[in-house]
């Protein structure tokens, strides 16, 4: 799974990448800073995986990981190519989750493309850009697919969307099923993929609102550390952002993306994965390794919550916690795996 940072130039694309990745992106006051994009990989904050440490201490502790892309800015009529249009707009074509950056903070040090803070104008700018750059698609693959008489179904979905996003809607509104918007993505489209707004603050209270976005500081972020938890989600709570931070976006992208967390113990390492929710045992053991899914006989499996109240995997088959399941077991979130392979 990736994720893509979005956004209008000088809005804090690569500070809010630095802050996920800690990759340490260039991150200036002028536009483009970021021309190729940058990719890293964001770790999720696990207590969980925190609590099996404290209870197995093991040598390592490995958190999940997802993909993220640090995207160069957009602007106006980027679907024809302006700016670095084309580049960006690609880039988006690559990512299952969009990030979309919006500016909610006044700085005189860092320009703002349009001079003024609108988030409302914004967001619309770089939606509509999006929808210009699907309807162009669109009417290419129309033009193809009309002349199939097998491809009536798909020719049909593509002039619902047509009509959809011509109105200027932006959003697919649960009005299709998941096979059809499998099949909206699978033609480049880029309003079809989900996306989460982020509405960056300025690290004091600000009346600044965009509905239904994240609301996050940046610049508070950047100087949290030292700051032990409590003491983070209070100055959080002061300036009226998610009291989660950074950590929580990460949590709300991994919830959008429909990803569950698993969990491996094997000799000094207990490690977190992500898959996808309704994925087999089996899928599981593939993400570990490829051989281990060819080699696959069973999998234990337990509850972390089960285990910890157990104190020991020992323990938890004895209390009849602890169940063996072949590879078409589905996994649930939380549970901790033992594949036994050949």
């Amino acid at each position: 799974m990736r994720i893509g940072i979005v956004g209008l130039p000088n809005v804090g694309k690569s500070s809010l990448f630095n802050l996920l990745t800690k990759a340490g992106a260039a991150v200036e006051t002028y536009p483009f800073t970021t021309i190729d994009a940058n990719h890293g990989m964001a770790v999720l904050a696990d207590p969980t995986l925190d609590r099996l440490g404290r209870m197995l201490s093991p040598q390592k502790l490995t958190l999940a990981q997802i993909e993220v892309i640090d995207i160069a800015g957009l602007i106006k009529d980027a679907h024809k190519g302006e700016g670095l249009g084309n580049r960006f707009l690609g880039h988006i074509r690559d990512v299952d989750l969009v990030l979309h950056v919006i500016r909610g903070f006044a700085d005189k040090n860092i320009p703002h493309v349009f001079d003024t803070v609108d988030p409302c104008r914004d967001r619309e700018i770089v939606l509509s850009e999006l929808a210009l750059a699907d309807l162009e698609i669109v009417e290419r693959r129309l033009a193809e697919k009309r002349k199939k008489p097998q491809a009536r179904d798909e020719v049909n979905l593509l002039e619902r969307y047509r009509l959809l996003i011509s109105k200027a809607a932006f959003s697919l509104n649960g009005s299709y099923t998941d096979d059809e918007v499998l099949c909206l993505k699978s033609c480049g489209l880029l309003i079809p993929r989900p996306r989460i707004d982020v509405l960056n603050l300025p690290d004091r209270c600000s009346s600044v609102e965009l509905r239904g976005a994240y609301r996050l500081s940046v610049e508070l972020e950047e100087g949290l550390e030292g700051f032990d938890p409590g003491e983070r989600e209070e100055l959080r709570r002061g300036i009226t952002v998610d009291s989660r931070g950074v950590n929580g976006l990460a949590e709300e992208a991994r919830r959008v993306l429909g990803l569950i967390r698993f969990y491996t113990i094997k000799g000094s390492e207990v490690r977190a994965w992500l898959i996808t929710e309704g994925s087999t045992v089996h899928e599981a053991a593939a993400k570990i390794h490829t051989d281990i899914a060819e080699g696959f006989i069973k999998a234990e499996v337990v509850g972390v919550s089960d285990l910890i109240e157990a104190g020991s995997w020992r323990e938890a088959s004895a209390s009849g916690k602890l169940k063996v399941e072949g590879k078409d077991y589905i996994v649930q979130d939380q549970d901790v795996l033992l594949v036994k392979f050949r």
